[in-house]
C-alpha cells in the first residue's frame, strides 16, 4: 500500500515538473518573438509563424524548430524580387567555340595566338604542345590551347585566328543560364536575409541553449552562402569570358578548299596527290637512304668480309677434295700396271 502511495507522489512530482518546463519554455520564446517582431518589420508569413507557435506550449525539439520556423519565416520573399529585375535585364549566356587549324609554319602561329589573347585582355587557361620525338616516324607537331577571352572580343580572336591559319574545322555553343543565375541569386539574397535576422535574434537570447541553436543555423547558412557566392562567380567567369579551344597541327601541305566534286576536279584533284606522294616518297627514301649511310657501309663490309671468308674456306675443301682424288686415282693406276705385269 505504502508502495503505490510512493509511485503516485512521484508521478504527480514529475507531471508537474513537465508543466512547468513547458510554461518556462513558452514564455521564453514568446517572449524572444517579441523583441525580434519590435526590431523588424514583419511581413504576412512572418505573423503566421508567430501566430502559430506563439500559442502553443513547446519544449524540448519542439521549441527549437518553433525557433526555427520563426527565423526562415523572417526571411520571405520581400526584397528579393527587386533585385531579380535587375539580372533579368542581362541575360547571362555561356560562349564555347572550338576551332582546329592547319598551319605551315607552326611557331609563328602560336606566337601570334599568345599575342592576340594578351592584346584581347583575354588569359590562357591551358596549353600543350607536343611531337617530334627521337624516335617517332612523325615529326610533325601538335598544340591543344584552351584560351579565355572577353565576350565582346570573341569574333575578333577567331577572325585573327582564321587570318593566320588554315581552320577545317568550326563549331560554336551558347548556353542560356539566366533563370539559374536568378534562382541562385535569390536563394542567396532570401539566406542573407535570415542571417541577419538571427543575428538580431541572438542578441536578445541570453539562453545556452537558444544561443547554440542559433550559432548551428548561422553555420549551415555561412556554408549554403559560400556554395552559392562561388556557383555566381563561376557563371560570372564563364559569361565574361568565353572559352576558345584551338586544336592546332602542322603540316606539309594545307587542306584545300572544297570544291564541287566534278569529274574534272577528282582528276585534277587524284593527280595532284599521286604526284604529292611520289615527290613525298622519293624525298623519305633519299632522306632515308643517307641518314643509314653508316650503317649500309657497315652491314656491306661485314657481307664482303664472310663472303671472302667462306669463299677461302670453300677453295680449300675443293682443293683437298682434289688431292685425294688424285691420290686414288694413282693408286688405281699402280695396281692395273702390277696386275699386267704378272699376267706377262
Amino acid at each position: 500500500m505504502k508502495r503505490c502511495k510512493a509511485t503516485v507522489i512521484f508521478l504527480a512530482v514529475l507531471t508537474m515538473g513537465f508543466v512547468f518546463t513547458a510554461c518556462s519554455n513558452k514564455s521564453k520564446y514568446d517572449k524572444a518573438i517579441t523583441e525580434a517582431s519590435k526590431t523588424t518589420a514583419v511581413s504576412a508569413p512572418q505573423k503566421d509563424y508567430m501566430t502559430e507557435y506563439g500559442n502553443t506550449d513547446l519544449s524540448g525539439d519542439a521549441a527549437d524548430n518553433a525557433l526555427l520556423a520563426f527565423a526562415s519565416g523572417l526571411t520571405g520573399t520581400s526584397g528579393v524580387d527587386n533585385g531579380n529585375n535587375d539580372i533579368l535585364s542581362m541575360e547571362k549566356i555561356i560562349t564555347k567555340v572550338n576551332l582546329e587549324v592547319e598551319t605551315q609554319d607552326f611557331d609563328n602561329l602560336i606566337a601570334s595566338i599568345k599575342d592576340d589573347i594578351s592584346r584581347l585582355g583575354g588569359y590562357e587557361e591551358k596549353t600543350e604542345i607536343s611531337g617530334r620525338r627521337y624516335y617517332s616516324s612523325n615529326t610533325s607537331r601538335y598544340a591543344y590551347i584552351i584560351a579565355r577571352i572577353p565576350g565582346e572580343r570573341l569574333k575578333e580572336f577567331v577572325k585573327t585566328v582564321k587570318d593566320n591559319g588554315n581552320v577545317v574545322n568550326e563549331s560554336s555553343t551558347s548556353e542560356n543560364v539566366t533563370l539559374q543565375y536568378v534562382d541562385t541569386q535569390s536563394r542567396k539574397k532570401a539566406l542573407e536575409i535570415e542571417q541577419e535576422r538571427l543575428f538580431a535574434l541572438l542578441e536578445k537570447t541570453e539562453s545556452l541553449e537558444d544561443i547554440v541553436t542559433l550559432e548551428s543555423r548561422l553555420s549551415a547558412i555561412r556554408h549554403e552562402l559560400q556554395m552559392y557566392e562561388t556557383e555566381l562567380r563561376t557563371i560570372d567567369n564563364q559569361v565574361d569570358y568565353s572559352t576558345v579551344t584551338i586544336t592546332i597541327y602542322e603540316v606539309d601541305r594545307i587542306t584545300p578548299i572544297e570544291e564541287k566534286e566534278t569529274m574534272a576536279v577528282r582528276i585534277k584533284n587524284g593527280l595532284s596527290n599521286t604526284i604529292y606522294n611520289i615527290s613525298e616518297g622519293f624525298k623519305n627514301f633519299v632522306v632515308w637512304f643517307f641518314v643509314n649511310l653508316p650503317y649500309i657501309i657497315m652491314w656491306a663490309a661485314v657481307i664482303t668480309v664472310l663472303a671472302l671468308v667462306f669463299r677461302k674456306i670453300h677453295k680449300k675443301i675443293r682443293n683437298k677434295k682434289g688431292n685425294t682424288r688424285s691420290v686414288a686415282e694413282k693408286l688405281s693406276s699402280d695396281k692395273a700396271d702390277n696386275s699386267d705385269n704378272k699376267i706377262d
